[in-house]
């Protein structure tokens, strides 16, 4: 096994089982050749030829583990003899040199999208939300400067590196060419020609494999690539960049003085938390039916009067759930609700002022609670701005280039905003909860949220200071699907926060509802159960346009189309849907009933796959393998746990979730700092059984 360049070549290429004798005997009668593969500049891999979908692919850190070539050089691929080679050196030589460029750089180009994945990993929102980084011209002067540092301070300045591989490859690209000869006229046969007879063979045969022979171009293009990429490894081992701090990430991207700025300003003391909530584009909601339905009745803004009650009223009802939700004002000094004309006008008042930005702060005040709160009685503490950073607004900039803080007016809209948030009131005739597993019916009533002032009394948010933190916690109702087994919460892409509240309410939506949808397909696994087109256009809370459908059309398949290119969603397309129906007379109603599939992002499947897990291992037959050797003693249960936790892929958190335990607890149980009291042993032992194993006896 020859070592080569820092790495051994059998690691990149495999082995494969040569003629001993005929590499002696044969290869030494081939004439030296050169490989020459003209590359496209304007074609970039895996994204049809756009240099769009290029930058789109770094600033989306997909670029790293990109391949540097396609497996198409079909034309483009020439074998170029010594002897012609030497009467064009230069020529040649140049275009070597422009191809050795241009290979650095597609080196660059992969650098560059691993540091910015890395930084959008530390940011925890989209990069495309960054003002620099999201800018085509500063991300090429960023793999222009890399391309630099590659081009003077490491080994691709070196030409034997270069020779030395060409050397290699073309001695390995030698065997393969012999052996398919030998393959196709034996070996006998090829020891009858003479020197000129077999080079044009072997020219011919080389030929044919780069023009018409895809599992040779596949084969051959995947040896180039994992050579590069392992380039790429060494180049970042060397630089340190495999191991970069933050900090480091920051310098490289040019981004650190920013930070600085912000530093100094005094408005970032802490870490925004946009860094700390969102987990690979997602924040994390409630999933419950009655959440879901309460969103709904925000975004519709459908309260109606009825005979029996004062109050704007929305009636809820889905599957076991039956109820209302209301919008009576929260009055900070009253125990109770008053009943007078005044506070009746101001909740009609506050109905007719309802936006998605309500939504919006409904679901942020979700997934603060969800990320902050250590039980689901606990309350939390927050800045107002905070409210202001997860939606994707940018602060105003101050004197000197510096931030200067959000305008007055964007926090008076969130405030009014909560203000209307307080002011739901839920009341739930029938609703399923679960305790220790088990569903019980119960009535439930309350507010969506409660807001309290220092002394921990109920306060009015519209009184609340601007540049103040406030404190609030979960109302009663939501509480009861927030502990034990019935927890239940979804991923929410940020991008439904993010989105304008007015001009692209149709995205909001429907991330909205397809959230909640996957969430509950999860445990089948079923992910592309079909969507009727009329029950996606209920979820944006639009109808049909009668005279002109084909803009209901447009306009929702702009949607699908803006959610697919963001990254929301991996594919859509239309399910048994003939387009020669689009030109006969009342082709809406039948477009209307018909359905389209909607396959949600890796990410979304990957973090619900443990749910889809433990219902098929509770499948498996008794006779499969025992998880743990009972003999064992029980001051290793927190090992044992820890093992089965990451056999099934579950994080920290869904477990904790099963035992109804905290996140820490669970932690210093595994690491056998802790050990679990009699009773969480016990949870232990049946959540492991439910997954078709065993654990020690307790």
């Amino acid at each position: 096994m020859r070592n080569f360049n820092g790495f051994e070549i059998d690691d990149i290429v495999p082995s494969t089982n040569r003629n001993k004798s005929l590499s002696g005997n044969l290869s030494s009668k081939i004439n030296s050749f050169q490989v020459l593969c003209i590359y496209n500049q304007k074609i970039k891999p895996s994204d049809n030829g756009s240099e769009e979908s290029l930058y789109k692919n770094i600033i989306q850190g997909n670029i790293t583990n990109m391949p540097v070539f396609q497996n198409n050089f079909k034309s483009n691929t020439f074998i170029i003899w010594e002897q012609s080679y030497q009467e064009n050196e230069k020529l040649f030589i140049n275009l070597r040199l422009a191809a050795r460029n241009h290979l650095i750089l597609r080196i660059g180009e992969n650098i560059v999208g691993y540091l910015i994945k890395k930084y959008e990993d530390y940011l925890g929102i989209p990069i495309k939300t960054h003002s620099k980084l999201n800018d085509k011209g500063f991300i090429d002067h960023l793999i222009q400067k890399f391309d630099s540092i590659l081009k003077k301070d490491t080994f691709l300045n070196e030409n034997l590196i270069w020779e030395d591989f060409c050397n290699w490859f073309r001695i390995y690209l030698t065997d393969w060419i012999l052996e398919d000869i030998e393959s196709s006229i034996g070996f006998s046969e090829m020891e009858k020609l003479d020197k000129s007879e077999l080079n044009e063979l072997f020219y011919k045969s080389i030929t044919e494999s780069f023009s018409e022979d895809l599992a040779f171009m596949e084969k051959f293009t995947k040896i180039i690539n994992n050579y590069t990429l392992a380039w790429i490894k060494k180049v970042m081992s060397l630089m340190g960049i495999d191991e970069i701090s933050i900090e480091g990430i920051m310098e490289l991207l040019d981004v650190k003085e920013e930070a600085q700025l912000d530093k100094q300003s005094g408005l970032v003391v802490k870490k925004d938390i946009t860094f700390t909530l969102i987990d690979q584009g997602n924040l994390l909601v409630m999933s419950n039916a009655p959440y879901q339905l309460v969103r709904e009745a925000l975004s519709k803004k459908k309260f109606m009067s009825y005979e029996h009650t004062p109050w704007p009223t929305v009636r809820l009802s889905k599957g076991s759930v039956e109820g209302i939700v209301q919008i009576i004002p929260c009055k900070y000094s009253d125990k109770g609700i008053s009943i007078d004309d005044t506070t009746v006008q101001k909740a009609w008042s506050l109905t007719k002022e309802l936006s998605e930005l309500d939504v919006d702060i409904f679901d942020a005040l979700c997934c603060f609670f969800l990320s902050k709160a250590k039980h689901h009685k606990d309350s939390i503490e927050i800045h107002l701005d905070d409210l202001l950073s997860i939606r994707g607004l940018k602060q105003k900039l101050g004197g000197s280039g510096r931030r200067g803080g959000y305008e007055i007016d964007q926090r008076q809209q969130v405030l009014k905003a909560l203000s209307r948030v307080q002011s739901l009131w839920i009341d739930l005739e029938k609703a399923i909860v679960y305790k220790k597993g088990k569903p019980i019916q119960m009535k439930l009533q309350g507010r969506a949220f409660i807001f309290n002032n220092q002394n921990g009394d109920q306060h009015h948010i519209e009184e609340q200071p601007m540049e103040k933190k406030f404190v609030f916690t979960i109302g009663e109702v939501f509480s009861h699907y927030l502990y034990g087994s019935g927890r239940q919460v979804a991923l929410l892409p940020i991008q439904a926060l993010q989105y304008n509240p007015y001009r692209q309410r149709w995205e909001k939506n429907l991330i909205r509802y397809l959230s909640w949808r996957w969430r509950t397909q999860a445990r089948k696994g079923d992910y592309l159960q079909p969507h009727k087109i009329r029950t996606l256009l209920e979820a944006t809370g639009k109808e049909m346009n009668e005279r002109t459908p084909s803009r209901t059309r447009d306009r929702l398949e702009q949607a699908f189309d803006t959610l697919l290119e963001d990254g929301v969603i991996a594919a859509w397309h239309y399910e048994k849907w003939d387009e020669s129906i689009a030109s006969t007379n009342g082709w809406s109603r039948i477009w209307g009933n018909s359905t389209v599939l909607i396959e949600p992002p890796v990410t979304i499947k990957e973090h619900y796959r443990p749910i889809e897990r433990n219902r098929k291992v509770q499948r498996k037959s008794p006779e499969q393998p025992k998880f743990m050797d009972k003999q064992r003693d029980v001051e290793h249960i927190g090992e044992q746990i820890r093992a089965i936790r990451k056999s099934f892929g579950f994080t920290l958190l869904q477990v904790s979730e099963e035992l109804d335990i905290s996140v820490s607890y669970l932690s210093n149980i595994e690491r056998e700092i802790k050990m679990p009291s009699n009773k969480i042993q016990t949870r232990m032992i049946k959540w492991v059984e439910s997954l078709g194993g065993n654990l020690l006896s307790t």
